[in-house]
């Protein structure tokens, strides 16, 4: 009975050796055969997750390519800006009254209203303006209209509007009126003394009389005269281009003109004797 307990141990032992044995050789024999398969998968994962991080980091690189380029053309448009303001700038410059410290230089801002062309606001640049006073508006070298600073704001009121007013010489004789708006291309003089002689043709210029311009700037030429029951008026095209209100300078100060008495007196006399 013992002997047959040994023997069938020595058969179960040996088989498992041998079942073992097999076993060892198959798995040697499967990963023999598996081996190029894992590593073709492996190469087709590493592959796919290289395409994957290679298209993340193109796609990266194009969202940040336009945010560049969106930056840039915010650049380009800025400086093209800036050079189209300047090329205006210096086609309406002048540069006696670039070097004026009595003299500021202004832009147009907007229109006050968009059916009014003739009222506008202007760059503030000043902080000493003072409220509600007239300034003169002059457009290259000729008069374009006045400025009122108002609850912090510069306006603008053009030639074409009829609340712009200002004193006037007219002709050669320099005889005096008072300049009203009418429309983009004409104005009004009213008060001019009716026994003056003012000739269609005759220009138009400020006085200076009213601190509001310096004296001489051209305003326009008399296109007609009427005759009215106290004084004449000169109906005038103006020079101003106020259809197109960009660049300004403010007359900000007029100086204060002092004339020699003796010398006004002799001229006067001898263009009596003359």
């Amino acid at each position: 009975m013992m002997n047959k307990k040994v023997i069938f141990s020595i058969i179960v032992l040996t088989a498992s050796l041998l079942f073992f044995k097999e076993e060892e050789k198959f798995q040697e024999n499967f990963a023999v055969i598996s081996l190029p398969i894992k590593n073709i998968y492996l190469d087709m994962t590493n592959s796919i997750t290289n395409t994957i991080d290679k298209y993340i980091s193109q796609a990266n690189s194009i969202e940040s390519l336009k945010k560049e380029n969106i930056i840039l053309r915010k650049y380009l448009y800025n400086q093209k800006t800036t050079i189209n303001q300047l090329q205006q700038y210096n086609k309406v410059r002048v540069k006696k009254f670039d070097t004026n410290p009595n003299i500021l230089r202004i832009q147009t801002i907007s229109y006050k209203k968009l059916n009014d062309f003739s009222y506008i606001y202007l760059t503030n640049i000043d902080k000493t303006l003072k409220e509600d006073k007239i300034y003169g508006l002059i457009q290259k070298n000729v008069v374009a209209g006045i400025a009122i600073k108002t609850d912090n704001k510069l306006e603008g009121i053009l030639t074409s509007n009829e609340k712009c007013q200002f004193s006037t010489f007219i002709g050669k004789k320099k005889m005096p009126g008072i300049a009203k708006g009418i429309d983009e291309k004409t104005m009004e003089i009213n008060f001019i003394p009716k026994w003056s002689q003012i000739l269609i043709g005759d220009k138009v210029v400020t006085s200076g009389l009213d601190n509001i311009f310096l004296a001489n700037i051209p305003v326009g030429t008399v296109s007609k005269v009427l005759t009215r029951s106290t004084y004449k008026t000169a109906i005038i095209k103006t020079y101003a281009n106020v259809l197109h209100p960009n660049y300004f300078y403010l007359v900000k100060k007029v100086p204060i003109q002092i004339h020699d008495l003796n010398k006004t007196l002799q001229k006067d006399t001898n263009s009596t004797v003359d």
